[in-house]
Order: structure tokens, then C-alpha cells, then sequence
């Protein structure tokens, strides 16, 4: 390059929206609207300039994470127009890599260039290093280090989520429509408290860090056309895109390790995990309620991602409680259950009610949160806090109710009970708190209730007492029933028993909502199933029916002993 050239390119280099003022070329480097040129010496005293790039590039920003890894903003211009991509510092180290991820983007370095891209970036960033921005950079939405929170891209920090599944979610969570016209929307769950409970977990899941309670689940459940997951979306709106036409939404028909991505993306926001009709392995939704409030996924070796954080609310919908599928007693502490159809049972009235929420919520989202999280930085100042944990302990103390498992729940409710009173008080809900009734009403349930094991033993008690003739016996004098037969009698010990086919006991026991697998656990811990070590597994046992061996689920006699019958049969 002649020196008039190179001084014309200096000249034109005047473009601030590429770097801030002041940031130079390193020596030996040259820069203009035409690209990137490094001298380079291929004789005595002869000297070339060897074209790196074909537009000016630059490095405009470091991002560094909480845990200090850092990411790179390269920027340059592309037909008048400056594109910015940022990458992880690795990947700037590596050119060819680098050309490989960028170069869909428009990256004006090809292969052959890679590697003096690469000193062509080592060596601006080392003569200016006093001059490029040094940002924080978040990896999660919600609470950062620093004490800021973030609701959406850039506001207010930079988010690069760790995984490229997360990028759907993170782009839902934008605000759209009016703040007014979302608060319209809400206004009408104001006679529906059921459905309200999804809008106040959306709300308490920045108070869990503050209050000082580990991640927890919100079950919506019961029939279908009840406004499950209108409810839900309600909830999701206070922070993001709750439409089909957005991620903002889960599914429950997702892998433990996807599962943990998505709550990976948020420290203090809630997930919505939609339809557990859509479960594949429910064992999987065990595992999933039992980590949700140790705050991290499963450790992992091998490279596989391990350990992920979250601080967050999950609310669940379907047909089916998340707590049919598991017998963990320590799950169930740690989940709410709201059984009542959010949207009541008034027929036209009610349905409409949940269209026009629904309707509104697509339409207008995303913006209450931040002024919930706004309200609350400011209560929080000073004294604030300490005011904040002192109300949610009072409410603790108020929703312990009577039983054992109900005080256990109580933070969490006082959680919820918290975000409504604030949420009101603040300007973000637009009706008061329910009274103390309404939330005896959803969450004073009885121990009974959460002794899934024993309430799925009613069922096969109900079962087999309405299907007695479809039991076979050796020398029953009947044809097998249209459906088949359930399994057969025997006895164990000389005492008259039962054996249930395993398909057949299976499908009775999800008809009343249960997953058999979940249930076998606290079955063989009450001892209620007949084991033998001769057996794979040891309680399916192997016998004979009608001249076939088949494998059953032989039961102890005394599930099915009735000593308080005064009756007899």
C-alpha cells in the first residue's frame, strides 16, 4: 500500500460506531472502509501489505460472566450497515473456528486469513486495552451478582446464554403491547383466585432469593377445558411471550438435561412447564420435582453439562398432578397443588373470561414484570429488606394450617401471599389479595393426601373389587371377560390373595391419574407387594394363568383384609 493510501486510509477511518474515540491500530496494522492489512517483510527492505480482511474490523466490547469467563463483541461493516456478533474468547483464538461460527453472520475474513486474524486480534486488543469496554456480562435472566436484575436482553445487562437452546426462551422474554393493556387482561381473573396463583408465582419468584426459600413447584391440575394453561400464560406474561407463537412456554415433553437447561436460564423468574400429558419418562418428572429446590440440576461427568444453577418458580398444568408421579415425600413438601378449575365451572361465562385473558395476555406482556422488580429494588433499600423477610414470616406462621405437611408448605404459600399483597400495594395487580379464606380453601389439603402410595392402593383396592369376575382362578367355570382377564387369585401363606397383570394394573391406575412405576417405591417400603429374590425384579412375580405363564403383581393378603367390615361380603 503506497503512502498516500495508507494516509487516506486514515483518514476515512474516522467511524465511531465501531470503537469508542481514542482506540488505535496496533503497529504494522492498517485499517479502512476497504478492510484489514498487516505489513509484512518478504525481502530486504521490502515490505507488503497482506490483506487480513475484507471490511473494517474490530473488537468492540468484552463481556465478562460472574464467574469470569469472557466473551468478545467483534463489529464491522457490511454495505454502510455495522453488524456485531459476539463469540466466546476461545473462539476469537481460534480463526478458522471463528470463521466457522461467524462467517453465516458475514465475517469479512475467509479460511486462508484465519490465523492472521487471529494476531491481527491479540494485537488490538493488547494496544488498547484502556479503550474497549469491560461489561458484565449475565448468563442467566433474573438476580446478577451485583445486585441488578435482568428481565430481558440488554436491560440491563448483556445476556449470552450457555446453551443455544436457551436463545428461544430468552427472546420471549421482551416486553410488547402496554403495561395498561396487560393490567385490562388480569383485571378479569379477579373473581377467578385459582387462576390468580400462576400471576403471583410469576411475581414471588424474584422474592425466593430475598426471603430466603429454595425453587418450588405450583401444580395446576385437574380436567381439561378448565383454563389450565390459560392461567398458566397469565403467570408467563408478567415477564414474557406466553403465546404458541413464542418460546416463552415449556413443555413437558422435554429430557431431564433439556429440563435443566430451561431453568438454567433464570435466577428468580418462573418456568412454565405445560401439559403432563406430554411425559414420556415419568420417571424423569421425579428425579426433576426431587432437584428443583436444591436450586441445580444433576452432576454430571464426561463433559456433560453438570450442576446448573436456577432460582426459580415452576408451574406445571395438566390433566395430571406432578405429584402422581412421584412418592418422594420431600417433593411433595416442596410442591403446591391447585386442584380447583382456575376459570370456575360457569359454563359460557367462565369460558369467555379465559378466552379474553388469554387474548390479552398475547397481546400485552413482558412489562409488568420490570416494574414489579422496579418497585421492589426501591422497597428493598435501606431497612427494606429486613422489613420484607420480617412480613413473609408473619405470613408463614398464618398459612401453617393443621396439618403437618401443610406447615411444611407454608413458606411457600406465604411466598405467593406476599407477591399478591405487594403486587397490589405496588400498582402491578390490579385487584386486592384473596382473604385468608381462599387460601385455606387451595392449600390447607390433609396428610392423607400427599400419601400417594396409599391413595394408589385405594385404587387397586376400587379395581379389583368391581372386576372380581374378571379374576382368574384354576377351575373357574366362566369365559375370560371382553376386556380380558386383570390377573388371578392365588394365596399367599395359605391366605387368599390377588395378582394383577402388570399392563392391566397400569392402565387402572392411570385412568385415576397414577404412574405405576412412581408408586412401586413406597409399596415395597410398606411391604403391600410379594417379593422373592428368584425373581427380575423381585416383585413381578412369575405364574401361572389359564396356560400361560404370565408376570404379576402378586399383593400381600392384608391390603385387601377389610377388619372393620361389620358386614361381611
Amino acid at each position: 500500500m503506497s503512502e498516500e493510501t495508507t494516509e487516506q486510509a486514515a483518514e476515512e477511518w474516522t467511524d465511531n460506531r465501531l470503537v469508542p474515540e481514542g482506540v488505535r491500530m496496533p503497529a504494522g496494522y492498517k485499517i479502512s472502509y476497504s478492510g484489514v492489512w498487516v505489513e509484512k517483510q518478504v525481502a530486504k527492505d521490502t515490505f507488503v501489505d497482506v490483506r487480513i480482511a475484507w471490511a473494517p474490523l474490530v473488537i468492540k466490547a468484552v463481556y465478562v460472566d460472574p464467574v469470569g469467563d469472557q466473551a468478545v463483541e467483534l463489529a464491522w461493516v457490511d454495505r454502510g450497515q455495522v453488524v456485531t456478533r459476539t463469540v466466546q474468547r476461545s473462539i476469537v483464538r481460534r480463526g478458522r473456528i471463528l470463521v466457522a461460527t461467524l462467517g453465516d453472520a458475514g465475517l469479512p475474513v475467509i479460511e486462508a486469513d484465519a490465523k492472521l486474524a487471529e494476531r491481527y486480534f491479540a494485537a488490538f486488543e493488547s494496544i488498547n486495552q484502556g479503550k474497549i469496554p469491560r461489561v458484565h456480562l449475565a448468563r442467566q435472566l433474573g438476580w446478577q451478582k451485583d445486585g441488578t436484575f435482568v428481565t430481558a436482553q440488554d436491560t440491563p445487562h448483556r445476556v449470552e446464554v450457555k446453551f443455544d437452546e436457551q436463545k428461544p426462551a430468552l427472546a420471549a422474554h421482551a416486553p410488547e403491547g402496554t403495561f395498561e393493556g396487560w393490567q385490562a387482561a388480569v383485571k378479569l381473573m379477579e373473581v377467578y383466585p385459582a387462576a390468580q396463583m400462576a400471576v403471583y408465582a410469576s411475581l414471588a419468584a424474584p422474592l425466593l432469593e430475598l426471603v430466603g426459600i429454595n425453587s418450588f413447584t405450583l401444580d395446576i391440575s385437574g380436567r381439561s377445558t378448565r383454563g389450565k394453561t390459560t392461567a398458566a400464560g397469565a403467570g408467563m406474561s408478567v415477564w414474557a411471550d406466553p403465546s404458541e407463537r413464542a418460546d416463552g412456554m415449556y413443555s413437558w415433553r422435554t429430557t431431564m438435561l433439556a429440563a435443566e437447561k430451561r431453568l438454567n436460564l433464570v435466577n428468580g423468574l418462573p418456568v412454565v412447564f405445560d401439559e403432563t400429558k406430554l411425559v414420556r419418562d415419568p420417571e424423569m418428572v421425579h428425579a426433576l420435582l426431587y432437584s428443583i429446590p436444591k436450586n441445580h440440576g444433576q452432576a454430571r461427568g464426561g463433559g456433560w453439562p453438570s450442576g446448573l444453577p436456577w432460582r426459580t418458580i415452576m408451574i406445571s398444568t395438566g390433566e395430571q398432578s406432578v405429584l402422581t408421579f412421584t412418592t418422594d415425600q420431600g417433593a411433595g413438601a416442596r410442591v403446591l397443588t391447585v386442584k380447583e378449575a382456575p376459570f370456575g365451572t360457569g359454563g359460557p361465562e367462565s369460558a369467555t373470561a379465559a378466552v379474553e385473558v388469554r387474548d390479552g395476555c398475547a397481546e400485552h406482556y413482558g412489562t409488568a414484570g420490570p416494574r414489579f422488580v422496579e418497585k421492589l429494588l426501591e422497597a428493598t433499600a435501606g431497612d427494606g429488606k429486613r422489613r420484607l423477610v420480617a412480613r413473609h414470616k408473619e405470613l408463614t406462621e398464618a398459612h401453617r394450617y393443621d396439618s403437618d405437611m401443610s406447615a411444611r408448605r407454608a413458606p411457600l404459600v406465604a411466598a405467593l401471599a406476599l407477591a399478591a399483597e405487594v403486587g397490589n400495594e405496588w400498582g402491578i395487580v390490579p385487584f386486592p389479595a384473596p382473604p385468608m379464606s381462599v387460601w385455606q380453601r387451595l392449600f390447607a389439603v390433609a396428610d392423607q393426601t400427599d400419601n400417594r402410595g396409599e391413595m394408589a392402593l385405594d385404587v387397586v383396592r376400587e379395581y379389583v373389587a368391581s372386576n372380581r369376575r374378571a379374576l382368574w382362578s384354576p377351575g373357574v367355570g366362566y369365559d375370560a371377560p371382553s376386556f380380558g382377564w386383570i390377573g388371578r387369585e392365588l394365596s399367599v401363606d395359605g391366605v387368599p390373595s390377588v395378582g394383577l397383570l402388570a399392563q392391566k394394573l397400569k392402565e387402572a391406575l392411570s385412568r385415576a391419574g397414577y404412574e405405576l412405576e412412581s408408586v412401586i417405591p413406597s409399596w415395597r417400603e410398606a411391604g403391600v407387594l410379594v417379593e422373592n429374590p428368584a425373581y427380575r425384579p423381585p416383585y413381578l412375580a412369575k405364574k401361572k394363568m389359564s396356560g400361560t405363564q404370565v408376570r404379576l403383581y402378586v399383593f400381600t393378603p392384608d391390603v385387601f383384609a377389610a377388619p372393620d367390615d361389620e358386614d361381611g361380603e
